[in-house]
């Protein structure tokens, strides 16, 4: 299952990051490409000698239709990745809901790849694993291995605990590419059709989703299968709301000298009671508890579903007006999909994703792994080569580009990139450096780039500020449930937003948090704030 934390990465997350948004054309110039190719020869030279150029990597498919098909064994873009890198690699796509599971069968069998993806080098899937020695210690290995590595992924990036502990790296980060990508769309026609302005307050939304309820909006005779915004299973991609309310149940902020957890607060209140609001008038879908994250999505095909919650970079893929049309079954000549912000909320505030440390997901080595410094040079190599640039970005010359006058020519509405959204291949579940659909190179070669880059300025201009790195605290390892959006938030915020409970609910659950460790992890992460600031 997977866990119920906000991922932060915005680019925070998807990039998230605060710090990230490095241009990644500098990687492809000047000196930096006489090293490239220094580089990808001593790894060939260095592979064909030891007679060991196999590498095997365990991933997830990212939830990429192509990759979810994909023969790993005979995939074209595989074996050019293999052709170009001069390794030979035993790539194995596994599934990307439940991949956490899957990760956890790999370590409790002990039969591990030479290179995995995780979410953290601490995460739950394989936890102890650090302290254990089950990884490899990388920082040694970037020195003499990975100088690409080590100077092109920015060096606060490399102290984060999802990468390193204790000042040792064990962990090699897969960037977001971009800054916030959290954002919400709507469905501008069914605005245009109720002849309605794009909502910008609570009133707004919540009258935007009134008429939605009572409308046929998606034209197939039955005006009660449509829902103003539709959630799905463990509140992933379903908190839009909270951040007009000034708070977010998975972050700190400072409160009169305190470390406050926001889902403790009285905002928090405020926001659990809007939920229950829109539950209650009918305008999200009821199965929103059990419902799967695949089903989710079908439902916004179909035709259901008049606001959701997603990433910046999902707009070409699946809701463009190259490839809308192809997913949207019941209108496809009439979708038309928005970005927008959130509601402003009491208090005039809005927003969506939150700073981060700019990281998608972690390769880690595990410690059995005999010849570790051919995977940093593997990995060196992705980083300074322009051939993998080029790759990342734009997949095979000749089949997804063309090179005319050493300008690459690409259209990601041709049948070899667009089919099954194969373009998802080579920019996301193969990219080994970062989500390639953020790329900047990437976003301006798209159909509709300047409405895609406005979607991408006004994420980033949603990110909420508040304290990061705070580490695991003693009390969370003790009593997991208690974690900022934790099982004990989710249980009383489902049942208060269902009707099970009344909101007084809340309150208690502040209560009973605190009791049970609450009081004491805002003590010891209030210290550690403290002592942080003053180093």
């Amino acid at each position: 299952m997977k866990k119920l934390f906000i991922m932060l990465v915005v680019i925070a997350l998807l990039a998230g990051c605060a710090s990230g948004n490095k241009n990644e054309s500098e990687g492809t110039t000047g000196s930096k490409e006489t090293a490239s190719a220094g580089s990808n020869e001593e790894t060939k030279n260095s592979a064909s000698v030891s007679g060991d150029n196999k590498i095997s990597i365990v991933l997830s498919h990212s939830e990429a239709a192509y990759a979810k098909q994909a023969d790993a064994k005979n995939d074209m873009y595989i074996k050019k990745l293999e052709e170009l890198s001069g390794y030979d690699l035993d790539i194995e796509i596994l599934g990307h809901a439940d991949y956490g599971q899957q990760l956890s069968l790999r370590f409790a069998s002990g039969e591990l790849p030479d290179l995995i993806r995780t979410a953290s080098i601490e995460a739950g899937e394989h936890k102890g694993a650090v302290d254990n020695g089950a990884f490899t210690e990388i920082g040694p290995l970037l020195d003499q291995y990975g100088p690409n590595l080590k100077n092109d992924i920015p060096e606060e990036i490399w102290k984060d605990k999802r990468v390193s502990k204790d000042g040792k790296i064990y962990g090699i980060p897969v960037l977001m590419g971009a800054g916030n990508t959290r954002i919400a769309f709507i469905r501008q026609d069914w605005l245009n059709k109720l002849n309605m302005k794009s909502p910008e307050t609570l009133d707004d939304w919540l009258n935007y989703y009134e008429a939605v309820k009572k409308e046929d909006m998606n034209g197939n005779g039955d005006p009660n299968d449509e829902y103003g915004i539709e959630m799905f299973e463990n509140m992933w991609f379903s908190e839009i709301f909270f951040q007009s309310f000034g708070v977010h149940p998975s972050v700190w902020h400072e409160v009169d000298g305190q470390l406050i957890p926001d889902m403790i607060r009285p905002e928090m209140k405020e926001a659990v009671q809007f939920y229950r609001t829109l539950f209650e008038k009918g305008y999200v879908n009821p199965d929103f508890v059990t419902k799967k994250e695949s089903d989710f999505r079908a439902d916004i095909y179909n035709g259901k579903v008049g606001s959701w919650a997603g990433e910046t970079y999902q707009y070409n893929p699946s809701y463009s007006k190259t490839n809308g049309p192809k997913w949207f079954v019941n209108q496809p000549d009439q979708v038309d999909v928005s970005f927008i912000a959130p509601p402003k909320g009491p208090r005039g505030q809005t927003g969506y994703g939150m700073k981060g440390d700019g990281i998608y997901f972690v390769w880690v080595i595990p410690s059995s792994v005999k010849n570790p410094e051919k995977i940093i040079k593997f990995l060196d190599w992705t980083w300074a080569s322009e051939e993998a640039d080029r790759f990342f970005k734009f997949g095979i010359e000749g089949h997804n580009y063309t090179l005319e006058n050493g300008e690459v020519k690409y259209d990601v509405g041709s049948k070899e990139n667009s089919d099954n959204d194969t373009f998802q291949m080579y920019q996301l579940t193969l990219n080994t450096r970062e989500i390639g659909l953020n790329n900047p190179d990437v976003v301006k070669q798209l159909p509709e780039g300047d409405k895609i880059v406005a979607g991408y300025e006004l994420s980033d201009s949603l990110v909420m500020d508040h304290v990061i790195g705070i580490p695991t605290l003693k009390t969370f390892e003790e009593k997991p449930e208690l974690y900022p959006f934790g099982s004990l938030f989710i249980e009383m915020f489902l049942k208060v937003m269902t009707g099970e409970k009344g909101i007084d609910e809340f309150d208690k659950f502040v209560a009973n948090w605190k009791k049970r460790g609450g009081d004491q992890a805002i003590e010891d992460a209030t210290k550690w704030y403290n002592e942080s600031r003053n180093k």
